[in-house]
C-alpha cells in the first residue's frame, strides 16, 4: 500500500483544506518536519482514520478529539485518501459528525462502495492488514519501540501475543491449568471425605469391613430393645389411667377448700369497694365536666404569657437593631471618599502608559540599530565581493584584449604573406608594399578569442551584479540611518549617528527604571483601591442590612403589641368559664377539684375495680356450690404411691430408650458412612487416573518457559536476524541482538529477554546498557525487523510506505548519516520511507519534504518535492 494524496478538513490541528501529494514526492526518503506540537503525526492519524475509521493514537478516534477547534462552525471535517496498492489505484472518502461516521470507497475498476460495514472487509482485503497490524508495519513510534527494547519477558510477551495472534496458545495453557486444578480439588474433596471419617483411601477396604461387623451386631441389639420398650409403654398407659382419675379427684378435693377460703376473704372487701365506687363517680365528674375548660383557661394563660415575652423580646431586638444601625451609619461617614482614590489611581495609569509607549519606541529603536549593524555587515562583505568582481573583470579584461591584438596581428601577416608588387592591396589599395605585416609567434584561435570575449562578458555582468547589489545596500542603510535619526529626534535632536548608540542606552535603561518605579506604584495604588473598594462595600452592604433589620424589628415589635392585646381578652374569658364550672358542679373551690379529679387510667381501673369485685363474688358462689356435690360421698386417693409406681416403669423405659437411641444413632452413621465412602472409592479411581493424565501436561505447559513463550521465540528469533541486518550497518558491525537464553532469577519468567554482542570486547551485555544513540539504533532496527516479520507472517503482504515517528535527536552526525543511509538502501528504487521529526539536522540531509507549520488559525502543510 501507497498514499499517492492525503486531503484533509477541520481534522485535528488542521482548521481549512489541506492536500499533501504523496505522488509528487516519488520513492525513497522524504522528511515531515514542523514546530511540536504542528500536527506531523496527524497526518499519518489521518490516513489510519481514512482507512480503518481509527486514528493511530489511543483516545483520538472521537468527534471532539478529531474535530479541529480552529475551524469554522460550517467547516466539514472529513479525510479523503487516494492510494495503490498492488496495480490497482484506490480512493476513500470518510467523514465524521456528531452521530457518527461515513465512508465512501471507490475501486480502482470505478465501483463505489459505501457504508463502514461493506467497506471495511473491503478495506481489509485490499491492504492485506487490520488497523491494529497497520499501526505497527507502517507508523513506527519512537516511544513503541524503545520500549519494545527495555521491556523484559512478560511485557514482550504481550505484545508479541497482540501482533502474531498467541492468544490461543495462552488460552490453552489456561485450560490445562484449570483442567489440572479442578482434577486435583476434586481428587482432593474426596480424600477429604474419607478424611473426616478417620479413614485411610489406600487403606479404605480394612476399615469399610469393620463397619459391616458393627452394623450387624447393633442391628440385634435394637431388636432387643424395641421389645422390652413395647413391655414398658403398656405398663405406663395402665398406670397414667389410674393416677388421671385419681389427680382429678384429688384437684377437686383442693379447689372446694381453696374456694371456701376465696370467698370469705372476698366478703371481707366490700367497705373498700364501695369507696371505690363513690371515688369513681366524683372523679368522672371532675375529668369529663370541669378538666376541659380548666385546660382551656390554663392554655389562654400561656398564651398570653408567651406574647409578653415575644414582646419583650421584640422591643429588645428593636433597640438593638436601632443601635446597630448607628454603628454602620458611622462607619460609613469615617471612610474616605472613593472617588479621590480612583481619580488618583487613573492617573498614574495614564503615566505609566506615556512610559511603557517611550519604552516600546525606544526597544523598537534599538531593534533598528541592530538591523542597521546587520546591513552594514552584507554592505561591507558586498563591497568586499565588488572589488573582488571588479579585479576579476579587470584580468578578463586585459586578457581579452591581448589575445584580440595577437589574433589581429595574425590576420594581418595572413593577409601580407598574399601581396605582390603591382598588385593592389585589398585593405588600402595600394599597389606598394614596403612593410608588410609579419606573422606573430602567438597562434590565436577565434574560438580561443570568443572564450575571452566570453569569460570578459561574464565577469563584467558579476561585476555589475556586485555594484548593483552594493548601490542597494548603501541606500538600503542610508535610508535606514536617515529613518532611525528621524525617530531617535523625538528624544535626541542633536544626536548623530555615532553618539545614538550611547544615548540610546542610556535613555533605554533610564525609562525601563522609570517604568519599573511607576508599575510597582501602579499595582500599590490599585491594592489600596480595591482594598479601599471592599471596606466601602461592606460598610454600605453592613448600613443596608442595618436599616432593613431595624425596619422589620419596629413592624414585630408592633405586630407583637396586638397580638398580646388581644390574648389576654382570651385569657381573661377562659378564666370565668373555668369558675363558673367549679360552682355548677358543687366543687368549693380549685383545690377541692383537683382532690377529686382522676386520669382516665384511674378510672378505668376504679370501674373495673368494681366490676371484677361483683363478677368474683358471683363465680365463687357457683364453683363452691359445684365442688360440695362432685366431692360428696367421696375419699381423697392416695396420689404418691401410683406417682412412685408410675415414675419406676418411667424410668426403666427412658434408660432403654437412650440405650436403643445411642444403638440406632451408631447404626445410622456407621451405615451411611459406609455407603457413601463406597461410593466416593469409585468416584476416587476415577478422579485419580483423570488426575495423573492431566497433571504432568499442565505443569510442562506452564512451566518457566512456558508454551506460549516457547513458540513466540521461533517469531522473536525472527525478528532479532531481521533486525541484525540494519543494526550491524548503523552500528558499523559493532553490535548484534541476542536472545538470551538463561535468566539470572530463577523466579522470574525468562525466553524472550534481550542481550547485545558487543564486537569490540567479544562480551554480551544487557540490552538496557546501550548509551542513548545506541539505544535508538537497536530499538529502530527491531522495529524495522518487527515490520518485516508482521508483513511476512500477514501472508506476505508488501508496503511501499512507512512513517518513522521521531527519535533521531539523540543521534550524533555520523551515525544519523549511517541511519539515513540504511532507511534509504531499505526504500530502494520502489518504496517510500517517510521521517516524522523536527531535528533540523535532517532537512540538511533529506531533500524531499513535507513541512507543517504551526499558526494561529490553524496548522499548514507545504510539499518540498
Amino acid at each position: 500500500m501507497r498514499p499517492l494524496k492525503l486531503t484533509m478538513s477541520a481534522f485535528g490541528c488542521y482548521a481549512d483544506v489541506q492536500t499533501i501529494d504523496f505522488a509528487e514526492l516519488g520513492v525513497g526518503l522524504y522528511l515531515i518536519a514542523g514546530e511540536t506540537g504542528s500536527g506531523k503525526t496527524t497526518i499519518f492519524d489521518a490516513i489510519s482514520f481514512a482507512l480503518f475509521g481509527k486514528a493511530s493514537g489511543a483516545g483520538r478516534d472521537d468527534y471532539a478529539m478529531l474535530r479541529s477547534d480552529f475551524a469554522e462552525d460550517k467547516a466539514k471535517t472529513y479525510v479523503e485518501l487516494d492510494f495503490a496498492c498492488g496495480e490497482g489505484s484506490y480512493s476513500v472518502r470518510r467523514a465524521i459528525r456528531r452521530t457518527g461516521q461515513e465512508v465512501e470507497l471507490t475501486l480502482s475498476d470505478g465501483t463505489v462502495m459505501s457504508g463502514d460495514r461493506n467497506t471495511k472487509a473491503k478495506i481489509a482485503e485490499i491492504v492485506g492488514l487490520d488497523r491494529d497490524q497497520f499501526a505497527q508495519i507502517v507508523m513506527i513510534a519512537q516511544n513503541d519501540f524503545m520500549r519494545f527494547l527495555s521491556s523484559g519477558t512478560d511485557e514482550r510477551l504481550a505484545i508479541l501475543r497482540r501482533i502474531f495472534g498467541t492468544g490461543a496458545l495462552k488460552q490453552f495453557q489456561e485450560r490445562l491449568k484449570a483442567r489440572s486444578k479442578r482434577e486435583r480439588e476434586r481428587r482432593e474433596l474426596i480424600i477429604h471425605d474419607f478424611e473426616r471419617h478417620g479413614v485411610d483411601v489406600y487403606r479404605r477396604e480394612e476399615r469399610f469391613a469393620e463397619w459391616a461387623a458393627q452394623i450387624a451386631a447393633d442391628r440385634a441389639a435394637l431388636a432387643a430393645a424395641d421389645g422390652r420398650l413395647a413391655q414398658c409403654d403398656k405398663a405406663k398407659q395402665a398406670l397414667a389411667a389410674a393416677l388421671a382419675v385419681a389427680e382429678e379427684l384429688g384437684k377437686k378435693f383442693a379447689d372446694l377448700a381453696a374456694c371456701r377460703a376465696t370467698l370469705e376473704a372476698h366478703a371481707g372487701q366490700a367497705a373498700e369497694i364501695e369507696r371505690a365506687r363513690r371515688r369513681a363517680a366524683r372523679g368522672e365528674t371532675a375529668l369529663r365536666a370541669v378538666r376541659p375548660l380548666a385546660l382551656d383557661a390554663a392554655r389562654a394563660a400561656a398564651n398570653h404569657q408567651a406574647a409578653l415575652d415575644a414582646l419583650d423580646a421584640a422591643r429588645r431586638q428593636e433597640a438593638a437593631a436601632l443601635e446597630e444601625l448607628r454603628q454602620a451609619a458611622q462607619a460609613v461617614g469615617g471612610l474616605p471618599p472613593l472617588a479621590e482614590a480612583q481619580s488618583a489611581l487613573a492617573a498614574r495609569t495614564r503615566e505609566w502608559e506615556a512610559v511603557q509607549a517611550r519604552l516600546k519606541k525606544l526597544d523598537q529603536l534599538k531593534a533598528s540599530r541592530a538591523e542597521i549593524a546587520a546591513g552594514q555587515e552584507r554592505l561591507s562583505a558586498a563591497q568586499t565581493a565588488y572589488e573582488s568582481a571588479e579585479a576579476a573583470f579587470a584580468e578578463a579584461d586585459g586578457r581579452h584584449r591581448a589575445l584580440e591584438a595577437a589574433f589581429l596581428r595574425n590576420q594581418a601577416g595572413v593577409l601580407a604573406r598574399g601581396l605582390a608588387d603591382g598588385h593592389p592591396c585589398p585593405v588600402c589599395g595600394s599597389k606598394e608594399h614596403p612593410s608588410p605585416a609579419a606573422l606573430s609567434d602567438e597562434a590565436v584561435s577565434e574560438e580561443g578569442l570568443k572564450k575571452a570575449r566570453a569569460a570578459k562578458e561574464k565577469a563584467g555582468a558579476q561585476r555589475e551584479q556586485q555594484s548593483a547589489a552594493c548601490g542597494a545596500l548603501a541606500a538600503e542603510v542610508e535610508t535606514l540611518i536617515r529613518v532611525f535619526l528621524t525617530d531617535f529626534a523625538a528624544f535626541s535632536p542633536d544626536a548623530d549617528w555615532a553618539q545614538s548608540g550611547p544615548a540610546l542606552a542610556a535613555l533605554l535603561s533610564h525609562t525601563r527604571g522609570e517604568a519599573a518605579a511607576l508599575t510597582a506604584q501602579r499595582e500599590a495604588d490599585e491594592r489600596a483601591l480595591a482594598e479601599l473598594t471592599r471596606r466601602w462595600e461592606a460598610a454600605t452592604g453592613r448600613k443596608t442590612a442595618a436599616e432593613s433589620a431595624h425596619q422589620a424589628a419596629t413592624v414585630l415589635t408592633s405586630e407583637r403589641t396586638a397580638n398580646a392585646r388581644k390574648l389576654s381578652g382570651l385569657s381573661d374569658d377562659a378564666k370565668a368559664r373555668y369558675a363558673e364550672a367549679l360552682r355548677a358542679h358543687r366543687f368549693a373551690d380549685e383545690a377541692a377539684y383537683l382532690a377529686a379529679l382522676v386520669t382516665e387510667a384511674e378510672l378505668a381501673n376504679l370501674k373495673r375495680q368494681v366490676a371484677d369485685y361483683e363478677k368474683d363474688g358471683e363465680r365463687l358462689e357457683r364453683d363452691t356450690l359445684r365442688l360440695t356435690r362432685e366431692t360428696a360421698d367421696r375419699e381423697q386417693p392416695d396420689l404418691a404411691a401410683l406417682r412412685a409406681d408410675a415414675a419406676a416403669v418411667a424410668a426403666e423405659a427412658s434408660a432403654l430408650s437412650a440405650r436403643r437411641d445411642e444403638v440406632k444413632a451408631r447404626l445410622n452413621q456407621t451405615s451411611g458412612a459406609l455407603a457413601e465412602l463406597r461410593r466416593a472409592a469409585v468416584d476416587f479411581d476415577a478422579v485419580e487416573r483423570a488426575y495423573a493424565a492431566v497433571k504432568q501436561l499442565a505443569e510442562t505447559a506452564n512451566g518457566k518457559l512456558d508454551f506460549e513463550t516457547y513458540a513466540q521465540t521461533a517469531y522473536f528469533e525472527r525478528i532479532l536476524r531481521a533486525a541484525n541486518q540494519r543494526l550491524k550497518l548503523m552500528s558499523q558491525h559493532r553490535y548484534t541482538l541476542l536472545r538470551q537464553t538463561a535468566s539470572g532469577d530463577g523466579r522470574r519468567r525468562s525466553g524472550l529477554e534481550i542481550e547485545v554482542l558487543d564486537a569490540y570486547t567479544g562480551k554480551a551485555r544487557p540490552a538496557n546498557s546501550l548509551s542513548g544513540g545506541e539505544s535508538f539504533m537497536a530499538s529502530l532496527s527491531l522495529a524495522l525487523g518487527l515490520s518485516d516479520v508482521v508483513q511476512q507472517s500477514a501472508g506476505g503482504i508488501r508496503l511501499d510506505a512507512m512513517f518513522i515517528d521521531e527519535g533521531f535527536g539523540s543521534l550524533d552526525a555520523e551515525v544519523l548519516d549511517l541511519a539515513i543511509r540504511t532507511l534509504g538502501e531499505m526504500a530502494g528504487a520502489d518504496r517510500t520511507i517517510g521521517i516524522i521529526s523536527h531535528v533540523s539536522e535532517l532537512r540538511e540531509r533529506i531533500d524531499r519534504q513535507v513541512w507543517v507549520e504551526k499558526t494561529p488559525a490553524g496548522s499548514r502543510v507545504h510539499v518540498n518535492a
